[in-house]
């Protein structure tokens, strides 16, 4: 969760109590003790303001399931790589036979299976990538300078491996995963989206799991 909010309440009110403050000083040549007592109970105040906007602002932005980022927030810092005309990767990823392991194990199981797969999805991930869950049992992964293909492969074979190695006995955990390079395979993100989607089900469809 951020700060943004308890430290630009914290700022605000600061500063509106120090010219305050001096304001008065400068008519009246002191600066009642009752200001000095408010003071600390104003920024007391200011935090907690700004605490409620961080925390409203922290779960509109993320997935309450598995506590990856949510679509919004996805499609909002891509659309800042965008217009700032930086260059992208994605990777996106749908769990094989998900609807199977909820008929056959309850939703319960399903969710945990999710989780699971979220924490290991995380683990794959480097400090500046982004990860979220795109919807349903789909998920993206961005990468803001992974823009080779070889590169992409491995990072692919990473998040299978590490899938197989937490998969529940008898049970092994199966992604299928599309690829596609902004600004090489589209002029925009819906573009870059759809070519992935795209490889994505070919993959799913010639039970290969991977293409890129």
């Amino acid at each position: 969760m951020g700060l943004k909010g308890r430290i630009t309440a914290i700022l605000i009110v600061g500063t509106l109590n120090v010219l305050y403050m001096f304001h008065y000083y400068l008519r009246d040549g002191f600066i009642a003790q009752i200001e000095f007592i408010g003071f600390p109970i104003m920024l007391g105040l200011a935090w907690w303001c700004g605490k409620q906007y961080d925390v409203v602002k922290f779960y509109s932005e993320m997935d309450s399931l598995t506590k990856l980022y949510n679509r919004r927030y996805m499609n909002r810092y891509i659309s800042k790589i965008e217009r700032n005309g930086g260059e992208f990767a994605i990777l996106l990823l749908d769990v094989n036979d998900f609807k199977i392991i909820n008929d056959r194990y309850g939703h319960k199981a399903g969710d945990h299976f999710l989780k699971t797969i979220a924490n290991q999805l995380l683990e794959s991930a480097g400090r500046k990538e982004k990860v979220a869950r795109w919807g349903g049992d789909e998920f993206i992964i961005l990468f803001p300078d992974l823009l080779n293909r070889r590169d992409l492969d491995k990072r692919m074979e990473v998040i299978h491996q590490r899938l197989r190695d937490v998969s529940p006995k008898g049970l092994e955990i199966g992604v299928s995963i599309g690829t596609a390079i902004y600004p090489t395979e589209g002029k925009n993100f819906d573009e870059i989206l759809k070519a992935a989607d795209q490889k994505m089900y070919k993959v799913k469809a010639q039970k290969n799991r991977i293409m890129s």
